[in-house]
């Protein structure tokens, strides 16, 4: 007996000193990083001593050594909308996972301890919202990728991600991945977060990786890299492919002029860093994708000394802009530079008021520039802009390429079926039925919600009989409904202040309504106004400056620690007491429907405004000052234009601020429909940007500065410069040639052109760039169908399964579908033309002749005006083809 004791002695003995030694095993291995993390992390205990409990109570468990080092490492670095929405519980959960997923998959000993800092442990990718989805994930996926090395578990990673979402256009607001997976579709920006999020969570490596603008064509692109076998990899998100560094973007990436990427914490080791800050760094990836140069940027002033703090935004032409695709600032030697790729920019300098840019061309790499122009003067300029030329890229073998197909046909039908779980609309109509509801609008809000069904369906049986249940749900956005539980719900619409003075429509927008700007909707009702009195919210009510001066007094403004701009809900704002600008706006619009008061966030202007009983008035904070004095801008459509133009696909309208232009937000705003279009500005420096595109990415671009008076009325013609083109034949193919349509009807290419042509598009309908194209077209619906020809889309017979014309809504009368039985037509097109690569969507405009006058392949935004372009061109005298020699 007491020799067993003695052994059970000495085994708990060596039980707890193998445990002594666990406890001290550290995760920052690194002294002196440790010491720059602990350092970090005091400075936050500071900065969120108003929610001290609810964060920093997890410290006093018993923690292993990694586990705090692990918790001190993501408290220093997270940005402000964690620290004030979040609590320790959640990212000690984070933690587990992460730690657990590094010693149970076999390529988790190779992974550096840099690497498991910035692209392993962080919960976060990006600006959304977050959830516990690194534990459902890993559970999930543990047992699918047994056996398999770190690259071949990231290939089948992604193919489980393809099972749980596609793309589909969304608004700014990121969903988080969990809401993502129930919807079962996402933005680019929702796809990658989602996919990095469950590489992350078997411990590999991973990171967001972005183009904030397309040169060559307007939009961006998100998509992921990988790190495995000591470099790093990259795929498209959601969109897996038979080997890691191939995606449907590979040829727009080398056309690309910025492509960047954020790593968590401070980053050393990089050859080229962006944006280099205290909680995160922004790395340019640039150079694993295309040739590059590097571009230095001289500030001076006047007398030639160098300008130090100088703002220097190095701007894309892209939906109607310059957007700043990197803005540095200028040390005591006045310099900047910026690896970027070798098409054009429009480099512009900025100190305080005053201003001066100057075109860069893509042979040039120094520029030099004196900000001393002051905002004023009226003058137009002209600009033609090249952006990189196109080039080849390696396609993979065709049998690699099909066998991938077949994994996506099958993971396409997972999909699918999941989908057929939603609500189905007769379902929604039997319950609008049932609870005296309006059917159409019932059914709709119910097809919107998607996944989230189960609690749309709840919020309106539990709040049919109220008289805003509908129009409550109708303040929403279409996200809203895909991805807010029930209980938020109805707290917003049970606990708003009643306005009876209020007209129903500033009732609903400016009170009821919980949606504020691009925030996730959180309870706040009677939360806020709790902590003050009576007397004070009758006040505030009488004068607004009140408010107002008590938000500005007591809200701590923070400008550099929300680095992911991620909206901080209005409670966590009134917590935490500090908040980047945008959320101190939300905050306040809160505030003042929880007092009763309706206020909004101006969505063209961004502006914070209440209701004082006849209009919206601004509110000032910072620096601005409010006057209420306006002008009329009205803009009229030039006759000569050949095209309507659309906001940011043709036209921007942008105010100067403080030493540069901001653009206005007026798209899909109702005053843009018609023209002419009269908008009330406030008086100030203004320009209008003009832009259209050629064929091959390059644009002609008009910019007209302007003044707006106070009480004067400008009229300016929205003029989009003419671009002088000439088309030439490209290949042909015989008119004779039979196309099957979608019934198994049989009909050929002469019948189909008629007298006007072919224009033809071969898409992947399940692909990012495919969906774009059919999402162009409605918005020249009328000229296609006044054009009279043929709008012909054909599916490859191995991309069949994932097609259904009912998803396309709103498409032009002329448009026919047809299948392409083992490619046969895209064969022949791309022979006749010269090429070889099946790249999906390829689009070719076909003459009545057969002559083949057109042709675009991968991804291209507003193909549908160049489609109308070339039918035009080719059907005056003027402009007959010539042949491509």
């Amino acid at each position: 007996m007491k020799i067993r004791t003695s052994c059970c002695a000495f085994a708990l003995a060596a039980a707890f000193l193998f445990q002594g030694c666990t406890q001290k095993k550290h995760l920052i291995v690194d002294e002196d990083y440790r010491q720059q993390v602990e350092t970090q992390f005091e400075a936050r205990k500071k900065l969120a001593e108003n929610r001290d409990s609810a964060l920093f109570s997890i410290f006093e468990k018993e923690l292993s050594t990694e586990q705090r080092e692990a918790l001190q490492y993501l408290y220093a670095y997270m940005p402000l909308s964690d620290l004030a929405d979040y609590d320790g519980d959640f990212f000690l959960r984070q933690v587990d996972y992460a730690l657990k997923a590094r010693s149970e998959f076999p390529w988790g000993k190779d992974i550096s301890e840099k690497d498991f800092l910035h692209f392993v442990l962080p919960y976060r990718v990006n600006n959304e919202n977050l959830d516990t989805a690194r534990i459902v994930f890993y559970e999930e996926l543990k047992d699918r990728i047994q056996g398999m090395n770190a690259s071949e578990a990231a290939l089948e990673v992604n193919h489980w991600c393809h099972e749980k979402m596609c793309y589909r256009g969304s608004d700014g607001r990121t969903s988080s991945p969990l809401a993502s997976m129930r919807t079962s579709f996402g933005r680019c920006g929702e796809e990658s977060t989602f996919a990095v999020t469950a590489l992350r969570s078997v411990g590999i490596p991973a990171r967001q990786v972005y183009t904030p603008r397309w040169a060559h064509q307007d939009d961006n692109h998100a998509w992921v890299e990988v790190f495995t076998d000591g470099k790093w990899h990259y795929m498209g998100a959601c969109e897996p492919e038979a080997r890691l560094d191939v995606g449907w973007f590979d040829v727009p990436a080398k056309r690309a002029m910025m492509i960047h990427t954020k790593a968590f914490g401070t980053y050393e080791e990089t050859p080229e860093v962006n944006v280099k800050e205290k909680c995160f760094s922004e790395l340019n990836v640039l150079p694993n994708y295309t040739d590059t140069k590097t571009v230095v940027v001289k500030i001076i002033d006047s007398e030639k000394h160098p300008v130090g703090g100088a703002r220097v935004d190095f701007g894309l032409y892209n939906y109607a802009e310059f957007y700043p695709i990197v803005t540095k600032y200028t040390g005591a030697d006045g310099i900047v530079s910026a690896k970027t790729g070798k098409g054009d920019l429009c480099i512009w300098a900025s100190k305080g008021n005053l201003y001066d840019y100057s075109l860069l061309r893509a042979d040039q790499d120094t520029i030099t520039l004196i900000p001393n122009k002051q905002p004023g003067k009226e003058y137009t300029e002209n600009f033609d802009l090249t952006v990189p030329p196109e080039k080849p890229v390696e396609m993979l073998d065709a049998a690699l390429i099909k066998a991938n197909s077949e994994r996506l046909v099958q993971e396409d039908s997972i999909r699918n079926a999941y989908m057929t779980t939603f609500m189905q609309p007769e379902e929604a109509e039997s319950l609008a039925l049932k609870l005296k509801l309006d059917k159409a609008e019932t059914a709709r809000y119910i097809a919107l919600s998607y996944g989230n069904h189960p609690e749309i369906v709840s919020y309106l049986t539990a709040n049919a009989s109220l008289p805003y249940a509908l129009s409550f749900l109708g303040s929403l956005s279409e996200k809203d409904l895909r991805d807010t539980p029930a209980g938020i719900l109805e707290n917003h619409l049970n606990e708003a202040v009643e306005n009876p003075g209020l007209s129903k429509d500033i009732y609903i927008e400016g009170i009821l309504s919980p949606r504020i700007e691009l925030e996730i909707i959180r309870p706040w009702r009677n939360k806020l106004k709790k902590d003050f009195s009576p007397d004070f919210i009758n006040k505030s009510k009488e004068d607004i400056s009140i408010l107002t001066d008590w938000v500005k007094q007591n809200i701590t403004v923070d400008t550099e620690n929300n680095f992911y701009n991620c909206r901080i809900t209005p409670l966590g704002v009134h917590q935490l007491k500090v908040a980047d600008p945008i959320s101190r706006n939300i905050y306040y619009v809160a505030l003042c429907r929880d007092m009763g008061i309706p206020a909004r966030v101006n969505s063209v202007t961004g502006k914070v405004q209440h209701y004082d009983g006849k209009d919206w008035q601004d509110i000032a904070f910072e620096t601005e000052t409010v006057t209420g004095k306006r002008g009329t801008l009205i803009l009229e459509n030039s006759p000569d234009n050949p095209v309507k133009p659309q906001y940011y696909s043709h036209f921007t309208l942008q105010k100067y601020d403080n030493g540069i232009f901001r653009s206005l937000d007026y798209e899909g705003k109702p005053v843009m429909n018609t023209f002419p279009a009269a908008l009330s500005l406030e008086p100030g420096y203004y320009r209008i940007m003009t832009g259209s595109r050629y064929n091959d990415g390059n644009v002609r671009t008009r910019i007209r500065y302007f003044n707006i008076a106070e009480n004067a009325v400008c009229k300016i013609p929205v003029q989009l410069l003419p671009l002088e083109e000439r088309i030439e034949i490209l290949g042909t193919i015989d008119m004779d040639t039979p196309v099957t349509d979608t019934n198994e009807n049989a009909v050929t290419l002469k019948e189909l052109a008629g007298e006007n042509g072919i224009a033809l598009s071969v898409i992947d309908p399940g692909s990012e760039p495919s969906r774009h194209i059919l999402a162009d077209l409605p918005a020249v619906k009328t000229t296609f169908e006044q054009w009279g020809g043929t709008i012909l889309i054909m599916i490859p017979d191995d991309k069949q399964s994932s097609f259904s014309p009912e998803s396309y809504k709103n498409l032009p009368g002329n448009v026919r579908y047809g299948i392409d039985k083992d490619r046969i037509l895209l064969k022949r097109i791309l022979k006749s033309c010269g090429k070889s690569d099946e790249v999906l969507p390829t689009s070719v405009f076909i003459t009545p002749e057969g002559n083949i006058v057109f042709m675009a392949q991968g991804y291209r935004i507003g193909l549908g005006e160049n489609l109308l372009r070339v039918s035009k061109l080719a059907a005056t005298s003027d402009n007959r083809p010539a042949r491509k020699n």
